[in-house]
């Protein structure tokens, strides 16, 4: 017996594998029409979600955490973009704005970890406004 899945190496990062595996069902008509139909589908896995973290069933939780992470590649796949490529400009995104933020202290003369949550969510507000205005 053959899988319209074989083939898709197990080895891939997991976005990577995740888009790739997508794609093959989709080439045999197991796919969204369109990208509302995946973001109904996304709502309807937060919803889910909420439900097993309200439940505080860990095995749940992870469970349904898989399921959106699998949705959200669905949905970049669906929008035509790479997931791993996204991820990494995320990644890089979230770097350069969380160095600025602890340059910001080393400037202010404060220590990033002593800040309360509200002080550091400022910080952060105060570098995507920087980044924005140039």
């Amino acid at each position: 017996r053959t899988s319209a899945l074989d083939g898709v190496a197990l080895g891939l990062p997991a976005a990577l594998r995740a888009q790739k595996l997508q794609k093959r069902a989709a080439r045999v008509g197991f796919d969204w029409p369109d990208a509302e139909r995946v973001l109904a589908k996304l709502d309807e896995e937060v919803g889910e979600l909420k439900e097993a973290v309200a439940e505080k069933s860990s095995d749940e939780i992870e469970d349904e955490l898989g399921d959106l992470l699998f949705v959200n590649v669905n949905l970049v796949r669906k929008l035509g973009f790479d997931a791993e490529e996204i991820l990494k400009k995320a990644n890089a995104k979230f770097t350069r704005r969380f160095q600025a933020m602890e340059m910001l202290c080393a400037e202010r003369g404060l220590v990033f970890a002593d800040l309360r949550l509200s002080e550091q969510e400022s910080l952060w507000v105060e570098v995507k406004n920087r980044e924005r205005e140039v």
